[in-house]
Protein backbone atom coordinates (compact mmCIF):
# COMPACT_ATOMS: atom_id res chain seq x y z
CA UNK A 1 0.00 0.00 0.00
CA UNK A 2 1.44 3.34 -1.08
CA UNK A 3 2.03 5.73 1.77
CA UNK A 4 0.44 9.13 1.47
CA UNK A 5 2.67 12.17 1.30
CA UNK A 6 3.21 13.81 4.67
CA UNK A 7 1.04 16.89 3.94
CA UNK A 8 -1.83 14.72 2.67
CA UNK A 9 -1.55 12.36 5.65
CA UNK A 10 -1.61 15.32 8.04
CA UNK A 11 -4.66 16.73 6.25
CA UNK A 12 -6.49 13.38 6.46
CA UNK A 13 -5.66 13.04 10.13
CA UNK A 14 -6.96 16.54 10.86
CA UNK A 15 -10.12 15.86 8.81
CA UNK A 16 -10.85 12.65 10.71
CA UNK A 17 -10.27 14.41 14.01
CA UNK A 18 -12.74 17.15 13.05
CA UNK A 19 -15.32 14.57 11.92
CA UNK A 20 -14.99 12.64 15.19
CA UNK A 21 -15.45 15.85 17.18
CA UNK A 22 -18.53 16.78 15.16
CA UNK A 23 -20.03 13.32 15.62
CA UNK A 24 -19.38 13.47 19.37
CA UNK A 25 -20.97 16.94 19.51
CA UNK A 26 -24.00 15.66 17.59
CA UNK A 27 -24.29 12.61 19.87
CA UNK A 28 -23.98 14.78 22.98
CA UNK A 29 -26.63 17.16 21.65
CA UNK A 30 -28.96 14.24 20.90
CA UNK A 31 -28.47 12.81 24.40
CA UNK A 32 -29.15 16.18 26.04
CA UNK A 33 -32.24 16.73 23.88
CA UNK A 34 -33.54 13.23 24.65
CA UNK A 35 -33.02 13.76 28.38
CA UNK A 36 -34.86 17.09 28.28
CA UNK A 37 -37.68 15.51 26.28
CA UNK A 38 -38.01 12.63 28.76
CA UNK A 39 -37.98 14.99 31.76
CA UNK A 40 -40.57 17.24 30.11
CA UNK A 41 -42.84 14.28 29.35
CA UNK A 42 -42.56 13.05 32.93
CA UNK A 43 -43.14 16.44 34.56
CA UNK A 44 -46.03 17.29 32.24
CA UNK A 45 -47.72 14.00 33.27
CA UNK A 46 -48.03 13.00 29.62
CA UNK A 47 -47.72 9.29 30.43
CA UNK A 48 -49.13 9.30 33.96
CA UNK A 49 -51.55 11.93 35.24
CA UNK A 50 -52.54 12.45 38.88
CA UNK A 51 -56.20 12.02 37.92
CA UNK A 52 -55.52 8.33 37.41
CA UNK A 53 -55.77 6.05 34.45
CA UNK A 54 -54.08 6.33 31.09
CA UNK A 55 -54.23 9.93 29.81
CA UNK A 56 -54.24 8.80 26.18
CA UNK A 57 -57.02 6.36 26.96
CA UNK A 58 -59.02 9.10 28.66
CA UNK A 59 -58.65 11.22 25.52
CA UNK A 60 -60.14 8.35 23.53
CA UNK A 61 -63.08 8.12 25.97
CA UNK A 62 -63.64 11.87 25.71
CA UNK A 63 -63.59 11.75 21.90
CA UNK A 64 -66.13 8.95 22.05
CA UNK A 65 -68.45 11.13 24.14
CA UNK A 66 -68.25 13.86 21.51
CA UNK A 67 -69.74 11.62 18.82
CA UNK A 68 -73.47 12.43 18.55
CA UNK A 69 -76.16 9.78 18.79
CA UNK A 70 -77.34 10.06 15.20
CA UNK A 71 -79.92 7.65 13.82
CA UNK A 72 -79.82 6.75 10.13
CA UNK A 73 -83.61 6.68 9.78
CA UNK A 74 -83.99 10.10 11.42
CA UNK A 75 -81.11 12.07 9.89
CA UNK A 76 -83.31 14.39 7.85
CA UNK A 77 -86.07 14.77 10.42
CA UNK A 78 -86.86 17.98 12.32
CA UNK A 79 -85.11 19.58 15.24
CA UNK A 80 -87.23 17.82 17.85
CA UNK A 81 -86.44 14.34 16.53
CA UNK A 82 -83.66 12.69 18.51
CA UNK A 83 -80.86 11.48 16.27
CA UNK A 84 -81.43 13.90 13.40
CA UNK A 85 -78.90 16.39 12.01
CA UNK A 86 -81.25 19.25 12.92
CA UNK A 87 -81.38 17.92 16.50
CA UNK A 88 -77.57 17.84 16.60
CA UNK A 89 -77.21 21.35 15.14
CA UNK A 90 -80.10 22.62 17.23
CA UNK A 91 -78.81 26.22 17.42
CA UNK A 92 -77.31 26.52 13.93
CA UNK A 93 -78.60 30.06 13.11
CA UNK A 94 -76.99 31.45 16.27
CA UNK A 95 -73.75 29.58 15.60
CA UNK A 96 -73.60 30.92 12.04
CA UNK A 97 -74.06 34.48 13.29
CA UNK A 98 -71.26 33.89 15.78
CA UNK A 99 -69.09 32.47 13.00
CA UNK A 100 -69.73 35.58 10.93
CA UNK A 101 -68.63 37.72 13.86
CA UNK A 102 -65.49 35.59 14.20
CA UNK A 103 -64.64 36.16 10.53
CA UNK A 104 -65.31 39.90 10.87
CA UNK A 105 -62.98 40.08 13.87
CA UNK A 106 -60.24 38.22 12.02
CA UNK A 107 -60.53 40.31 8.84
CA UNK A 108 -60.54 43.63 10.70
CA UNK A 109 -57.61 42.63 12.90
CA UNK A 110 -55.62 41.30 9.92
CA UNK A 111 -56.11 44.47 7.84
CA UNK A 112 -55.30 46.83 10.71
CA UNK A 113 -52.42 44.71 11.94
CA UNK A 114 -50.91 44.29 8.46
CA UNK A 115 -51.03 48.06 7.85
CA UNK A 116 -49.26 48.78 11.15
CA UNK A 117 -46.82 45.94 10.52
CA UNK A 118 -45.91 47.40 7.13
CA UNK A 119 -45.03 50.73 8.77
CA UNK A 120 -43.03 48.91 11.43
CA UNK A 121 -41.29 46.82 8.75
CA UNK A 122 -40.12 49.95 6.96
CA UNK A 123 -38.99 51.50 10.24
CA UNK A 124 -36.75 48.60 11.28
CA UNK A 125 -35.32 47.50 7.93
CA UNK A 126 -31.58 48.18 7.76
CA UNK A 127 -31.67 49.18 4.09
CA UNK A 128 -34.50 51.68 4.56
CA UNK A 129 -34.17 53.23 8.02
CA UNK A 130 -30.84 55.06 8.39
CA UNK A 131 -31.33 55.84 12.11
CA UNK A 132 -30.10 52.92 14.25
CA UNK A 133 -32.00 54.08 17.34
CA UNK A 134 -35.33 53.92 15.49
CA UNK A 135 -34.56 50.42 14.20
CA UNK A 136 -33.60 49.26 17.68
CA UNK A 137 -36.72 50.65 19.37
CA UNK A 138 -39.11 49.29 16.73
CA UNK A 139 -37.54 45.83 16.72
CA UNK A 140 -37.64 45.61 20.51
CA UNK A 141 -41.27 46.76 20.47
CA UNK A 142 -42.17 44.03 17.98
CA UNK A 143 -40.36 41.45 20.10
CA UNK A 144 -42.23 42.60 23.19
CA UNK A 145 -45.57 42.29 21.40
CA UNK A 146 -44.72 38.78 20.20
CA UNK A 147 -44.06 37.65 23.77
CA UNK A 148 -47.58 38.61 24.91
CA UNK A 149 -49.85 35.53 25.15
CA UNK A 150 -53.06 36.16 23.24
CA UNK A 151 -55.30 34.64 25.89
CA UNK A 152 -53.78 36.76 28.68
CA UNK A 153 -54.12 39.94 26.61
CA UNK A 154 -57.71 39.03 25.76
CA UNK A 155 -58.54 38.41 29.43
CA UNK A 156 -57.14 41.82 30.39
CA UNK A 157 -59.02 43.57 27.58
CA UNK A 158 -62.27 41.76 28.43
CA UNK A 159 -61.85 43.04 31.99
CA UNK A 160 -61.26 46.55 30.61
CA UNK A 161 -63.88 46.72 27.84
CA UNK A 162 -66.32 43.99 28.82
CA UNK A 163 -67.40 40.85 27.00
CA UNK A 164 -67.56 41.35 23.24
CA UNK A 165 -65.60 41.40 20.00
CA UNK A 166 -63.66 44.62 20.71
CA UNK A 167 -61.26 42.85 23.06
CA UNK A 168 -60.69 40.12 20.49
CA UNK A 169 -60.04 42.57 17.65
CA UNK A 170 -57.46 44.51 19.67
CA UNK A 171 -55.76 41.30 20.80
CA UNK A 172 -55.53 39.90 17.28
CA UNK A 173 -54.34 43.24 15.90
CA UNK A 174 -51.47 43.34 18.38
CA UNK A 175 -50.56 39.74 17.62
CA UNK A 176 -50.66 40.44 13.88
CA UNK A 177 -48.41 43.49 14.20
CA UNK A 178 -45.84 41.50 16.16
CA UNK A 179 -45.78 38.57 13.75
CA UNK A 180 -46.06 40.34 10.41
CA UNK A 181 -43.78 43.23 11.42
CA UNK A 182 -40.81 40.87 11.64
CA UNK A 183 -41.68 39.11 8.37
CA UNK A 184 -42.22 42.39 6.51
CA UNK A 185 -38.91 43.80 7.78
CA UNK A 186 -37.06 40.69 6.60
CA UNK A 187 -38.78 40.92 3.21
CA UNK A 188 -37.71 44.57 2.93
CA UNK A 189 -34.11 43.71 3.74
CA UNK A 190 -33.99 40.94 1.11
CA UNK A 191 -35.04 43.10 -1.87
CA UNK A 192 -32.70 43.71 -4.79
CA UNK A 193 -30.63 46.76 -3.83
CA UNK A 194 -29.88 47.93 -7.37
CA UNK A 195 -33.20 49.75 -7.91
CA UNK A 196 -32.70 51.50 -4.57
CA UNK A 197 -29.19 52.58 -5.55
CA UNK A 198 -30.48 53.92 -8.88
CA UNK A 199 -33.25 55.87 -7.17
CA UNK A 200 -30.84 57.25 -4.58
CA UNK A 201 -28.43 58.32 -7.33
CA UNK A 202 -31.26 60.20 -9.04
CA UNK A 203 -31.97 62.11 -5.83
CA UNK A 204 -35.08 60.24 -4.73
CA UNK A 205 -36.03 60.44 -1.07
CA UNK A 206 -36.97 57.61 1.27
CA UNK A 207 -40.67 57.72 0.34
CA UNK A 208 -39.95 57.35 -3.39
CA UNK A 209 -37.41 54.60 -2.73
CA UNK A 210 -40.09 52.66 -0.88
CA UNK A 211 -42.78 53.42 -3.45
CA UNK A 212 -40.81 52.57 -6.60
CA UNK A 213 -37.95 50.40 -5.38
CA UNK A 214 -39.34 48.28 -2.54
CA UNK A 215 -43.11 47.89 -2.86
CA UNK A 216 -43.11 46.38 -6.38
CA UNK A 217 -40.78 43.65 -5.09
CA UNK A 218 -42.42 42.90 -1.73
CA UNK A 219 -46.15 43.38 -2.30
CA UNK A 220 -46.81 39.75 -3.40
CA UNK A 221 -44.94 38.53 -0.33
CA UNK A 222 -46.79 40.97 1.90
CA UNK A 223 -50.13 39.74 0.57
CA UNK A 224 -49.12 36.10 1.00
CA UNK A 225 -48.03 36.66 4.60
CA UNK A 226 -51.19 38.65 5.38
CA UNK A 227 -53.48 35.99 3.91
CA UNK A 228 -51.68 33.29 5.84
CA UNK A 229 -52.07 35.37 8.97
CA UNK A 230 -55.79 35.75 8.23
CA UNK A 231 -56.21 31.99 8.41
CA UNK A 232 -54.45 31.91 11.77
CA UNK A 233 -56.47 34.86 13.05
CA UNK A 234 -59.74 33.10 12.24
CA UNK A 235 -58.71 30.14 14.38
CA UNK A 236 -57.36 32.46 17.09
CA UNK A 237 -60.57 34.53 17.08
CA UNK A 238 -62.57 31.36 17.68
CA UNK A 239 -60.31 30.45 20.61
CA UNK A 240 -60.36 33.93 22.13
CA UNK A 241 -64.13 33.81 22.31
CA UNK A 242 -63.78 31.22 25.08
CA UNK A 243 -62.56 34.01 27.41
CA UNK A 244 -65.38 36.33 26.34
CA UNK A 245 -63.71 38.10 23.42
CA UNK A 246 -66.59 37.59 21.00
CA UNK A 247 -67.28 35.18 18.19
CA UNK A 248 -68.10 31.49 18.07
CA UNK A 249 -65.81 30.81 21.03
CA UNK A 250 -68.49 32.14 23.38
CA UNK A 251 -70.87 29.42 22.18
CA UNK A 252 -68.11 26.85 22.54
CA UNK A 253 -67.50 28.01 26.10
CA UNK A 254 -71.20 27.68 26.88
CA UNK A 255 -71.15 24.11 25.58
CA UNK A 256 -68.10 23.39 27.72
CA UNK A 257 -69.78 24.86 30.79
CA UNK A 258 -72.84 22.66 30.37
CA UNK A 259 -70.78 19.59 29.29
CA UNK A 260 -72.66 19.23 26.00
CA UNK A 261 -70.09 16.90 24.50
CA UNK A 262 -71.74 16.46 21.11
CA UNK A 263 -72.15 20.23 20.81
CA UNK A 264 -68.35 20.56 21.14
CA UNK A 265 -67.98 18.51 17.99
CA UNK A 266 -70.75 20.33 16.11
CA UNK A 267 -69.18 23.74 16.73
CA UNK A 268 -65.65 22.49 16.09
CA UNK A 269 -66.73 21.08 12.73
CA UNK A 270 -68.21 24.45 11.80
CA UNK A 271 -64.95 26.18 12.75
CA UNK A 272 -62.86 23.67 10.77
CA UNK A 273 -65.13 24.01 7.74
CA UNK A 274 -64.90 27.80 7.92
CA UNK A 275 -61.09 27.65 8.06
CA UNK A 276 -61.03 25.23 5.09
CA UNK A 277 -63.08 27.65 2.98
CA UNK A 278 -60.90 30.61 3.94
CA UNK A 279 -57.75 28.58 3.26
CA UNK A 280 -58.93 27.65 -0.23
CA UNK A 281 -59.87 31.26 -0.99
CA UNK A 282 -56.55 32.53 0.34
CA UNK A 283 -54.65 29.99 -1.74
CA UNK A 284 -56.42 31.11 -4.91
CA UNK A 285 -55.65 34.76 -4.17
CA UNK A 286 -52.00 34.02 -3.39
CA UNK A 287 -51.59 32.04 -6.61
CA UNK A 288 -53.02 34.88 -8.68
CA UNK A 289 -50.70 37.37 -6.98
CA UNK A 290 -47.58 35.33 -7.77
CA UNK A 291 -48.67 34.37 -11.29
CA UNK A 292 -49.84 30.81 -10.68
CA UNK A 293 -53.55 31.48 -11.12
CA UNK A 294 -54.01 29.24 -14.15
CA UNK A 295 -51.73 26.39 -13.04
CA UNK A 296 -52.71 23.24 -11.19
Amino acid sequence: MTELPAPVAAFEQARRRILRRRRLDALLGLLVFSALLAISAQRSQFFGADIGGDPLGRIGVFLGRMVPDLQAHALLEGRKTHGSLAWWYYDLPLWLRSLRQTIEMAVLATVAGAALAALAGFACARNLMPIPAVRFVVRRALEFIRTLPDLIVALLLVAAFGVGPLAGVITLTLSTVGGLGKLFAEANESVDGRPLEALEASGAGLAKKIRYGVLPQVLPGYASYALLRLEGNVAAAAALGIVGAGGIGIELQRAITYTEFDTYLAILLLIVGMIFVIDIGSELIRHRLIGLGGKR
